[in-house]
């Protein structure tokens, strides 16, 4: 099975538990506002951690999605922000516009705010199904992750200001990208009962495809519109950022994304795992997708 294979059986039921995740939210206009992005995009961080559990053995994925849309809600949160004026200030994600552009800017810094809560409250909850320990475990990635991200933030704001050189680039990624899609994979290791050796590995894991997919997002700002992306591209190039291509080359970039993703293939099939293949093309599809 492939990706999109997979995709095709998880997504409506994916798509289907946010929306009633978000029923509880009274307020109309901040329900609105932490739906806009919702749903329209490919769900690739719920869709991997549901590979990661099926590689695992785990039999029932179905059983594992409210606790794996949670990723989704962080990921929303950290793309409403980094959006804001007073960050990249664009204008369009995932093919609609951003939410500050929609609404305003006030409603959309909480608008995050809200939906990393309510991540957490899917999690925590008491009744959802799943011993102490393994909620605990999700919300200790979870959190450290979320964390890692605002320090990404940081140093790409730092970033603005001068060169970085290639170590400082991928430390800035590890962060802001890479630690959401390490997060994603120990959570389908968490959720399969793995112990923490196995965690850790996923983790490792995670965090290089994480690096693959944002060299490949630095790859297509060059060659794709803001239409084929659905997310204005022009940011980096305006504020000065560094990125891959512009510190290796096109074709360097492309050289270091091959060992990231070769990499990335041997730690998958070194793992002796189950049902590995919808995990390896997820993880190929991070750095060869074309939007």
């Amino acid at each position: 099975m492939n990706f999109q294979e997979f995709s095709d059986i998880h997504r409506p039921l994916l798509e289907d538990t946010l929306r009633h995740q978000l029923e509880p939210v009274t307020v109309p206009t901040l329900q609105k506002a932490m739906g806009h992005l919702l749903g329209l995009g490919k769900l690739f961080r719920p869709l991997m951690a549901l590979s990661v559990a099926r590689a695992c053995g785990h039999d029932a994925l179905g059983s594992l999605v409210p606790w794996v849309t949670p990723l989704e809600l962080i990921h929303t949160f950290t793309l409403i922000h980094d959006d804001l004026p007073c960050m990249d200030d664009a204008s369009l994600r995932r093919g609609v516009s951003t939410v500050h552009r929609e609404f305003d800017e006030a409603l959309a810094v909480l608008a995050g705010d809200a939906l990393a809560n309510y991540a957490y409250l899917q999690i925590a909850r008491h009744d959802n199904g799943l011993p102490v320990a393994m909620r605990l475990a999700l919300v200790e990635s979870a959190a450290r992750a979320t964390h890692m991200v605002v320090e990404g933030q940081v140093l790409d704001l730092e970033g603005e200001r001068r060169s970085l050189g290639l170590d400082e680039l991928i430390e800035l990624h590890r962060r802001k990208t890479g630690a959401l899609f390490s997060t994603t994979c120990e959570f389908g290791a968490i959720l399969s009962g793995c112990d923490d050796d196995r965690i850790r590995l996923f983790g490792e894991l995670g965090s290089e495809i994480g690096l693959a997919f944002q060299i490949r997002d630095d790859l297509l700002s060059l060659t794709s519109t803001d239409g084929e992306m659905g997310k204005t591209l022009a940011t980096d190039i305006e504020k000065n950022k560094s990125t891959f291509p512009r510190l290796l080359g096109v074709d360097g970039a492309e050289r270091h994304l091959d060992k990231v993703l070769a990499w990335v293939d041997e730690r998958i099939r070194s793992m002796t795992l189950e049902q590995p293949d919808v995990l390896l093309d997820i993880a190929q599809n991070s750095g060869r997708r074309r939007t």
